[in-house]
């Protein structure tokens, strides 16, 4: 199973929205705090990803959104439940 990558900052109620259903579809992941990472932010800013949360899919399947996308997350829960 892969792990995502959540980077999140502070008072964000996407972010938290993000990390709820990250959980209750059972899809490991670790929270990187952009406010602690200005490099990494940089980065993701360069590419067009202005909103937090962003959520950086590693792997075979490798993808990146930001927003709150909870049809996003379950597409990737079914991907990873059936190739499990």
């Amino acid at each position: 199973m892969t792990t995502v990558n959540l980077y999140a900052t502070p008072d964000c109620h996407q972010c938290k929205l993000t990390q709820r259903k990250l959980t209750a579809r059972n899809i490991s992941y670790r929270i990187i705090k952009l406010e602690n990472e200005p490099t990494i932010a940089t980065k993701l800013k360069a590419r067009g990803l202005l909103q937090a949360p962003i959520v950086e899919v590693p792997g075979d399947k490798a993808q990146i959104w930001s927003g709150y996308r909870p049809d996003l997350i379950d597409r990737l829960a079914a991907w990873q439940a059936h190739h499990a």
